[in-house]
């Protein structure tokens, strides 16, 4: 009976999947249940020292944990192999001369880890854009809308006109904010559905434009011929909206739209006078361009980002260059 208990403790401890070794005092093994385990660099008999048989970079640091556990009564340690991360633990047997050491592969667990973390600052960074985006059409907002309601601010009919409009221009953001959170959701959900049919691009500017009011009066458009492509106009009006709010936001004037083709693209230019984005931003869109893929609102901005999203998903690209002291967004769909 007692040969089948230790047989069966025998095969339990071979099949766990943390690496179990006894050591006598001269660090030489005394029993390992996984002998050809991935944390020794050959195949482990009885009689070996652990630092002969463990990978080349450990073996200093086991042989000073060891050391240390016997001092102590136990210690522990991380160390990487050429692929993976282990960590280790050593402790005195008290009925015997024997220190147990189990390594274990936190490859996994460090990584999952690691992305937790990156969520919550992915998540921060998305919620302080946000509140960026929020912050300055709100802010108008609710100024303009105290001084309208205030019977002894003695505005003249002129400038409550203004205010008027200027409320408008700034709810007209608000709702685009609105809109493209949407966006943000539906995508990271999975939920987003894009059609596949014609685009004009010059009716798509056009209907922007109209939207925006007095806002787009100073905006030129430059389009010699229709250009046609092939994506979700409502989706593509969304990148116009976004990339025109962020040149009259950001940007400076002159601002202008060029609707054009370049090969297989059907392409929108929106170009501006202002002083562009940091070097940093600017490589991000470029590199994210040419591997075809985003990074997160926090990162980009929520308007960019929805633009170079929305685009990637039907085909095409978002790319950033400055030419000639001007900054230039070129948002591009396959050509009809």
């Amino acid at each position: 009976m007692s040969d089948l208990l230790a047989r069966s403790a025998a095969e339990v401890l071979a099949n766990l999947p943390e690496t179990i070794v006894q050591v006598d005092g001269e660090r030489r093994v005394v029993h390992v249940n996984r002998p050809e385990s991935p944390v020794f660099s050959r195949p482990v008999v009885d009689g070996d020292k652990i630092e002969d048989v463990v990978v080349p970079d450990a073996a200093e640091t086991i042989v000073g944990m060891i050391d240390n556990a016997q001092l102590t009564g136990g210690a522990l340690t991380e160390y990487r192999s050429d692929t993976d991360l282990y960590r280790v633990t050593a402790r005195p047997l008290a009925s015997a001369p024997l220190t147990l050491l189990v390594f274990k592969n936190i490859t996994g667990i460090r990584t999952a880890g690691q992305t937790i973390v990156d969520l919550v600052r992915d998540r921060s960074s998305f919620l302080a854009a946000v509140s960026h985006e929020l912050r300055t059409p709100l802010t108008a907002v609710v100024g303009y809308a105290n001084l309208l309601s205030d019977a002894s601010s003695n505005l003249d009919d002129e400038v409550r006109e203004e205010m008027v409009r200027d409320m408008t221009d700034q709810a007209w953001d608000l709702a685009g904010i609105v809109e493209d959170l949407l966006t943000v959701a539906s995508t990271e959900l999975g939920e987003l559905r894009l059609a596949k049919v014609q685009v004009n691009l010059g009716g798509n500017v056009a209907q922007v434009l109209e939207s925006m009011g007095s806002r787009a009066k100073a905006i030129t458009v430059d389009e010699s011929i229709p250009v046609l492509g092939v994506g979700d106009p409502a989706r593509y009006r969304q990148v116009i909206r976004n990339l025109l709010s962020n040149a009259i936001r950001h940007g400076a004037d002159p601002i202008s739209v060029q609707v054009t083709s370049d090969g297989d693209d059907a392409l929108l230019l929106i170009k501006d006078h202002g002083p562009g984005i940091d070097d940093d931003l600017a490589a991000l869109i470029v590199q994210q361009a040419a591997d075809g893929r985003t990074s997160t609102p926090g990162t980009l901005g929520l308007g960019l980002w929805i633009s170079q999203e929305l685009t990637r998903l039907m085909g095409g690209s978002l790319t950033y260059r400055r030419e000639n002291g001007a900054t230039v967004f070129a948002a591009s769909i396959p050509l009809l």
